[in-house]
């Protein structure tokens, strides 16, 4: 696979911010997860003041982090796809993962929006930790759960960009076109008796 200096830069780009972005992600999951039953889904009720401050700050940090990073990954991804001039026929991997990555842009944007509703609340003070709660239990119940499903996509991309399934070499994709035309391709041949029996009809 061959790429020019502008996809390469890109790539290198993507990559670099797609590690912090994904790190943080897991950060917030399992820092998160501290705040929650794990028999119920509901917020514990037994932390203390001050470790529940501690969750919050860490959760809000690592917001933040996603927040600087996804739009970097997201514009790498844009400029990379444009720039690789890659057969997306003899790749269905890359088209799978592009596909993959943009379908939740619109959820990542409105989570986005109720982190920074978050962090900006947690700044303020005295906080509002029953606020904190809420906002944190719509963002991750948001649209019953799409942006875990995200996560999922997010390393399902990891796995395809690693093996690249279904990649074709263009001479495999010549034979079968090849194969799709003789099956299912019809080819009339004009006999000498069809030109005379149109002359008739005129």
């Amino acid at each position: 696979m061959n790429l020019n200096k502008k996809a390469k830069v890109s790539l290198f780009l993507l990559i670099v911010a797609a590690i912090f972005w994904l790190g943080a992600i897991n950060v917030r999951f399992f820092i998160g997860n501290q705040l929650l039953n794990y028999d119920e889904f509901n917020f514990r009720t037994s932390i203390p003041p001050d470790e529940e401050n501690q969750i919050f700050k860490m959760v809000s940090d690592s917001s933040l982090l996603i927040m600087i990073s996804y739009p970097v990954v997201l514009i790498c991804a844009i400029i990379f796809l444009r720039s690789c001039k890659i057969n997306l026929r003899e790749n269905p991997w890359l088209l799978m993962s592009a596909i993959l990555f943009f379908v939740f842009v619109p959820v990542e944007i409105y989570t986005a929006y109720i982190d920074l509703k978050f962090m900006i609340l947690f700044d303020k003070r005295p906080a509002n930790h029953d606020r904190l709660l809420e906002l944190f239990g719509e963002r991750i119940g948001f649209l019953r759960g799409v942006p875990w499903i995200a996560v999922m996509s997010y390393y399902t991309i990891i796995w395809l960009s690693v093996f690249k399934p279904m990649k074709k070499s263009m001479a495999q994709i010549e034979e079968e076109e090849k194969l799709l035309e003789d099956t299912h391709g019809y080819k009339y041949i004009f006999h000498e008796e069809d030109d005379l029996m149109t002359e008739e009809i005129k």
